[in-house]
C-alpha cells in the first residue's frame, strides 16, 4: 500500500487541546466476527501516540479505517472535527499516512517521485520538498532512481512524501521495517521534531517495543479488537510502582518477616513491587530485626513489562 496524502496543504498546528483524532465507538465486523469492538480514544496535536497489540488484535484494521480504506460497521472517526464517513475529503486532507509498505515509481528518482506527488497537492512548494528531504536524511541519494534504494531508504522516502503537505495527522504502520539502527534513530528524532515543531499528531503502530518506548508520549494496547488501556509512557504515578530488589544477609529470615507483603526470592535478592514509602518502611523493619541490608535497587517497569501484563503474556505486537 503506498503512502497517502491529503488533497490540500494544511498546517499541522493544533488549536488548544482539541484532539486531532477522535475515534468514537468504532466497530468493525466481517461476516459474523467482530474485528474491532467499540474502540474509543483521542489523539491531541503534538503527540506521538503508540498503538500496540498482539498479532491479529486489529491494529492495521483500525488504521485502514482511519484513512478510509475500510468501512466502519459502527461508530465514527473524526479528524479535525470532520467525519471520515460523511466528510471524507475534508477529513483526509489533514492526513499523511503510510499503510503497510510505501510504493513509489521505481524508474523515477526519489526527487521526481516527491515532485510528482507535490504536483497533485496544492500548496506544496519546491522549498517544502527540499525541507522534507533534509529532515528524513535523503539529501545524498535523492537524485538516484528508487529501484536502487534499500527498503529502509524507500521507507524514508515514503515518510517524506506523506508529510509534504504538512498534515495535522501522520499515520505510520510499522514505519521502522527495513531500517538499520541509525535509520530508526533518525526517524524517531524526525517524528519527535515533527510533533514538537509543527504540532503534528503522530499515530504509529510498531512491533518494536523498545523503539516505541523511546518514541512515544502515550500508548494504547488493544487485544482481540478491544481497548485494554491507554497510558502515558512516562507517567509519574506509574513510575512510583517499581520492581525493588533487596540484598540482605539472612534471606530466609527476611522472607519470613516480609513474605506476607508479596515478597519473593530471586537468587540472593528479595523482590517485590512497591512505591517509595513501602520500600522505606520495609527497610526499617529489616534493620529493626537486625537483618543487614546491603543494597536496595529499583527497576521501573518498561513498556514491554506493561504490555505483557496487560495482554497476559502475548509477545508479538
Amino acid at each position: 500500500m503506498s503512502g497517502l496524502t491529503g488533497t490540500s496543504g494544511t498546517s499541522g498546528q493544533g488549536t488548544g487541546l482539541e484532539p486531532i483524532v477522535q475515534i468514537r465507538g468504532v466497530t468493525k465486523r466481517i461476516g459474523g466476527r467482530t474485528i474491532i469492538d467499540q474502540l474509543t480514544l483521542d489523539v491531541p496535536p503534538g503527540e506521538v501516540f503508540g498503538f500496540l497489540g498482539p498479532n491479529g488484535s486489529g491494529k492495521t484494521t483500525t488504521i485502514r479505517m482511519m484513512v478510509g480504506l475500510m468501512r466502519l460497521s459502527a461508530g465514527d472517526i473524526l479528524i479535525r472535527g470532520h467525519s471520515i464517513k460523511t466528510e471524507y475529503e475534508q477529513a483526509i486532507r489533514n492526513v499523511g499516512a503510510i499503510v503497510e509498505n510505501p510504493e513509489m515509481y521505481k524508474y523515477l528518482t526519489g526527487y521526481q517521485n516527491l515532485l510528482h506527488f507535490a504536483r497533485m497537492t496544492p500548496g506544496v512548494s519546491k522549498e517544502r520538498i527540499d525541507e522534507v528531504i533534509e529532515l528524513v536524511g535523503m539529501k545524498a541519494r535523492i537524485h538516484d532512481k528508487v529501484k536502487t534504494y534499500s527498503l529502509g531508504m524507500r521507507q524514508r522516502l515514503g515518510v517524506a512524501q506523506a508529510v509534504l503537505h504538512k498534515p495535522a495527522l501522520l499515520i505510520l504502520d510499522e514505519p521502522t521495517n527495513g531500517l538499520d539502527p541509525a535509520g530508526i534513530r533518525e526517524l524517531r528524532d524526525y517524528l519527535r521534531r515533527l510533533a514538537d515543531a509543527e504540532g503534528t499528531a503522530v499515530f504509529v503502530s510498531s512491533h518494536l517495543l523498545s523503539e516505541m518506548e523511546l518514541m512515544c508520549d502515550r500508548f494504547a494496547i488493544i487485544q482481540s479488537g478491544k481497548l485494554l488501556n491507554v497510558r502515558m509512557l512516562h507517567d509519574d504515578e506509574q513510575a512510583l510502582l517499581s520492581k525493588v530488589y533487596f540484598e540482605v544477609d539472612r534471606i530466609q529470615d527476611a522472607i519470613s518477616l516480609l513474605g506476607q507483603d508479596g515478597v519473593k526470592q530471586e537468587g540472593n535478592f528479595l523482590v517485590l513491587e512497591a512505591d517509595r514509602e513501602t520500600v522505606a518502611a520495609m527497610n526499617a523493619r529489616l534493620v529493626a530485626a537486625q537483618i543487614n541490608v546491603y543494597s536496595i535497587r529499583t527497576q521501573a517497569k518498561t513498556l514491554e513489562d506493561q504490555f505483557l501484563e496487560m495482554t497476559g503474556g502475548g509477545q508479538d505486537v
